[in-house]
Parts: C-alpha cells; structure tokens; sequence
C-alpha cells in the first residue's frame, strides 16, 4: 500500500513540479489540473485496494472466531469426555476393590495369596488355585496398565486444547492488529482523496476565474488575470512570535511558518491581489486534540482558510492564512496590502466554530507559494519559505512587532 502510495506521489510530483516550473499560462493550469486528476484516480483506486485488503481480513477474522467456536466447543465436549474417563478410572478403582474383597472372602483365614495356594489339598487343586491367582494378578496389572493409558491420554488432550486455546488467541490477536492498521490506511486514504478533490475544486476556481477575465489557453497569466500590481508586502500580523520553521520542523515536515498571537488579532493582506478561497478544509475523519486533550470525529483540519494571488512584478504568488476565527472577505473580492482579512484563530474558539481541533494553541498558519496553486502544512508543493519577502520570519524564536 505505502509502494502505490508513494508512486502516486512521484507521479504528481513529476506532473507538476518537474524542473521547478510554475504555471504561466492557461494551458499550464489546465496541464496541473490533468495531473490533479489522475492522482485523484489513482487516490481513488488505491482506496478501493486498502478496502479489498479490509475485507479480506475482516473475512479471516470472521473466520478465526468461527475456528475459536468449534475449538471452544471440542473443549467442552472434551471435558465431558475427560469426567466420563474419570468416572470410568473410579468404577475400575472399584473392581479392583472388588476383587481384593472377593480374594479375602475365598481366604478368610487371612493369609496371603501365596499361602492360597500352598494350602492345596492335592495337585489337581493346586493348580487350580495357581490358575486363579495367576489371572486375578494378571486382570489386576491390565487394570492398572489400562489406567495409566487414561492418564497419559486424558493428560495429552488437556496439553492440546491449552495449546490450540492458545494458538486461536493468538491468530485473532494479530488478525485484528492487522485489521487496525489496514483501516488506518484506508482513512489516509481517504484523506488523500479529500485533499486532491479540494485541490481540483480550487485549480477549476482558478482556470474559470482566468477564463472570466478573458485569458486565453496561450495567454501569460500574469498579464491577463486583472490583479492588482503588488508594489511591496507588508506583514500578516502587527506583531506575533514565530513558533515553527518552514521546511523540517520539530520531527515533521511543515511547509509554513507558524506566528504565535492571541485569539481574535486583526489578520492582514500581505499585499494587493485577489481573493480565491474563503472557507474551510474538507471535513476529515477522526482525530486528536492535544489541545483539548480528547478525540473528535468531525476534524477540519486547518479551519478557515483564506488564499489570495498577488501580481508582483509579473510573477504570480499565492498567500495562505489558516486557522482563523473569523472572515471578512469572499472569494472574488479585490484587496489591499495592509487590509484585514479576518482574525487569528487557532485556540479554543476557532476550534468550537470550526471543528479546527489540529492545532497546539492560537497561531497563524502562514505560507506563501509561487503561482496559484498552494497545498496544506504538509505538501512542499510551489511553497517557498516567507522569510525571502519577510525577513522577520528567520525561524522559531524570531519576533516581530509593528
């Protein structure tokens, strides 16, 4: 699974990133588009894949607890068998009892076996009494062979269902060890899917939108697409503290600076440009808060986002402002350098609102990208560190304030 999932990458990968070449025409964000989809396709078929293999294991599960029904069942009638085995040991003990009972009585003097059959009045009689005694010691030595048998046996069959007891444990155990991990597969699945699909809805936004404008497939994007000229950039915040570093971060990959500030702190454009996404992530599947300490089914992972493409000296950017409490724009609005756009989120509030529970505290999500196109924390994608247009933002610990 993690192989198809990797070559899916590599795929997208080389679609839309080879060379490090970035959208300029029309035609190009329909090639990007082109790349989305298939990745999408193989996202999809990937999925259906880890839900084949879902199905199988849940089906050997099922078959396992059939197997730990009949063993459990032999178990019992084994057991039945055993106290019949005991019982039989008993009613043996009982005619070996018998036998010495029946001997005494024929000797009542008391005396042995072998004064038994010394006590012969003549030949003919001692052979007889030699005969008996001699099959009452065999019968007793076949009683007592016969014993040990059931032993042995009744000890066996105890050892063989303890381990086939075991065994059955076992197999279940792992069956559903491996049951769990493929179902964590399927949702990352799932979720990749959900991401490419977000990606698709927003490149058709885009080619539309340019469409609108009266770009042609062959038309320089950056010449026809209406916005506003970016004359310099000014920051996101009037102040925050930087708590992540773009790039590898804290054992992660987070392509985006996190900047610390409190709930609700008026969040800015960094330059002039165009509103093309106002909303929130697709609803993901379950996840856990370390924040609020507890697991949540209905994640919007990153909140509300707002996106925004600049024009700045003939090449197009994208900004991207995640986790935010509220909003002040829509899609298709024009806006300023220094306009406020929404306000910080990221804590408590944010996440009551926006289901955003993915976060460690109230923070500006922050990150730029060549071109129109911008993914989430996790995808390098066209995203470049902020620092080249923000140099306050040099890495966790840098400050800033207006």
């Amino acid at each position: 699974m993690k192989k198809i999932k990797i070559l899916i990458v590599i795929v997208f990968s080389f679609f839309m990133f080879c060379n490090e070449t970035f959208a300029t025409t029309l035609q190009d964000l329909y090639d990007e588009l082109n790349a989305l989809e298939k990745s999408y396709k193989a996202s999809i078929e990937q999925k259906e894949l880890t839900q084949a293999e879902m199905n199988r294991v849940k089906a050997n599960i099922a078959n396992t607890e059939q197997e730990i029904k009949k063993a459990q069942n032999e178990i019992v009638q084994a057991q039945k068998n055993i106290e019949s085995s005991e019982e039989e040991i008993d009613d043996k003990k009982e005619e070996i009892n018998q036998m010495l009972l029946y001997l005494q009585v024929m000797n009542s003097s008391g005396n042995s076996m072998l004064e038994y059959v010394f006590e012969a009045d003549d030949y003919t009689d001692f052979i007889y009494r030699y005969s008996v005694v001699t099959q009452m010691s065999d019968y007793n030595q076949g009683v007592i062979d016969d014993l040990n048998i059931l032993i042995d046996t009744l000890n066996t069959k105890k050892s063989e269902l303890t381990a086939k007891q075991k065994d059955l444990s076992l197999k279940k155990n792992e069956l559903q060890s491996q049951y769990v991990l493929i179902r964590s597969q399927y949702k990352e699945d799932e979720a990749d899917g959900l991401d490419l699909a977000d990606q698709i809805k927003e490149q058709k936004d885009s080619i539309k939108r340019y469409e609108r404008l009266g770009c042609k497939k062959n038309d320089d994007i950056n010449n026809c697409n209406g916005s506003m000229a970016v004359d310099g950039w000014t920051y996101p915040l009037d102040s925050f503290y930087q708590s992540s570093t773009y790039g590898w971060d804290n054992n992660r990959y987070h392509y985006a600076v996190d900047l610390a500030i409190g709930e609700g702190a008026p969040v800015k454009a960094v330059a002039n440009g165009e509103v093309t996404f106002a909303g929130t992530t697709s609803t993901k599947s379950s996840c856990y808060s370390d924040y609020m300490g507890k697991y949540y089914t209905n994640c919007h992972c990153g909140g509300y986002v707002i996106k925004i493409v600049h024009n700045y000296k003939g090449t197009t950017y994208t900004s991207l402002y995640m986790h935010l409490l509220s909003s002040n724009v829509k899609v298709g609005d024009k806006v300023t350098k220094g306009q406020v756009i929404a306000t910080s989120g990221g804590g408590k509030k944010s996440a009551e609102k926006w289901h955003d529970y993915c976060t460690y505290g109230a923070h500006l999500h922050f990150t730029m990208a060549y071109g129109t196109y911008i993914g989430y924390s996790n995808e390098k994608g066209n995203t470049f560190d902020p620092v080249v247009f923000f140099p306050k933002m040099k890495g966790e610990g840098s400050r800033y304030n207006y």
